[in-house]
C-alpha cells in the first residue's frame, strides 16, 4: 500500500490539470476564437484541446493551411478543385469518388496521411507522375481539395465494399519489352497502366496514362474526348489537328493502332 499512494498521487497530479480544464479548451488560452459555428478547435485541426503543454497541445497538429477544406465554400478549397480539373488529375487518381484507379485512391489514403505529407507528395512526384511545377499556393489548394473529397465520401459511407485490393506499379519503362507503345511512343512519352505497369522513358510529350479515358483532356480541337478515331487521325497527321506541334506523324502497321487502344485501355492488346 505504501508503494501504491506515491503513484496515485503523481497521476493525480498529471491528470488534475487535464480534467480541470473541462468545457474550455485550452486552445483559447493562446488563440483567438474563429469558426465557432463549425464545431471545437479539434474539429478543424486536431490536438490535445485538454493540456497546456504546447508539445501535446499540439500533437498531430492541422497548420491553417490545410485546414481550410472544413470551411464549406472556402476559396482555397474551390482552387484546388479547379486545378484538380484543369491538370486532369483523376487521369490516374480517384478524387471525390470520381477518377481512374491507376495509381493511388487520393479517397482512401493511408492512416497517418497529412496535409504535409500530400504537399510535398505532389511537389516531389513518384515514377511516371508528371511534374507540373505548381507553386506553393496551388499545392497547398490541391491538399484541401483532396482532403475535402476525401472527407465527403468518408461522410457518405459504404464506397469500397466489393473492390478488389489496389496494386500500384512504379517501375519504369523498360524499352526491351514488346509491345507497341514502347516501341512507336515510349521515346517521348510514358503511361501508367494497371496491367503492364509503367510504359515508356521519355518526357518531351504529354503523359499519356488514362488517355482514353473519360478523364482525360480533350483532343486538340478541344471538343471530344480520345478514343481509337480521334487517335488514329492525330497520329496519321498531327500537325492537321494542331499546326504548330512538334510531333511527326507515325505509321502504324495494320493492327497495331487496336493493340495501342487495347494497352491504354488495359485490354490485352499486346
Amino acid at each position: 500500500m505504501a508503494v501504491r499512494f506515491p503513484f496515485l498521487i503523481a497521476l493525480a497530479l498529471v491528470v488534475a490539470p487535464v480534467a480541470a480544464h473541462g468545457a474550455t479548451p485550452s486552445c483559447l488560452k493562446c488563440h483567438p476564437t474563429h469558426y465557432g459555428s463549425l464545431g471545437s478547435c479539434v474539429t478543424c485541426h486536431g490536438g490535445d484541446p485538454r493540456s497546456d503543454r504546447p508539445r501535446i497541445a499540439h500533437h498531430d497538429l492541422v497548420p491553417g493551411r490545410f485546414a481550410w477544406f472544413t470551411v464549406p465554400g472556402s476559396a482555397p478549397t474551390r482552387r484546388g478543385r479547379d486545378l484538380v480539373e484543369q491538370f486532369a488529375c483523376r487521369r490516374c487518381h480517384i478524387v471525390a469518388g470520381k477518377g481512374n484507379r491507376l495509381a493511388a485512391d487520393l479517397d482512401r489514403l493511408p492512416s497517418g496521411t497529412t496535409g504535409q505529407t500530400i504537399f510535398e507528395a505532389i511537389g516531389n512526384p513518384a515514377l511516371l507522375m508528371p511534374q507540373f511545377h505548381f507553386d506553393e499556393r496551388q499545392k497547398t489548394d490541391l491538399v484541401n481539395a483532396v482532403l475535402a473529397g476525401a472527407r465527403e465520401e468518408t461522410a457518405k459511407g459504404g464506397r469500397g465494399k466489393g473492390e478488389s485490393p489496389q496494386v500500384v506499379h512504379f517501375q519504369d519503362g523498360d524499352t526491351r519489352r514488346d509491345n507497341v507503345f514502347e516501341k512507336r511512343c515510349g521515346a517521348c512519352h510514358r503511361a501508367l497502366t494497371r496491367t503492364l505497369g509503367g510504359l515508356g522513358h521519355g518526357a518531351i510529350g504529354p503523359n499519356l496514362s488514362g488517355l482514353l479515358s473519360e478523364f482525360y483532356p480533350k483532343t486538340a480541337e478541344g471538343r471530344t474526348p480520345w478514343g481509337q478515331g480521334p487517335l488514329k487521325k492525330w497520329l496519321d497527321n498531327p500537325r492537321r489537328s494542331r499546326a504548330q506541334t512538334q510531333m511527326r506523324p507515325v505509321t502504324l502497321p495494320e493492327g497495331e493502332l487496336e493493340k495501342l487502344v487495347g494497352i491504354l485501355t488495359d485490354r490485352q492488346g499486346r
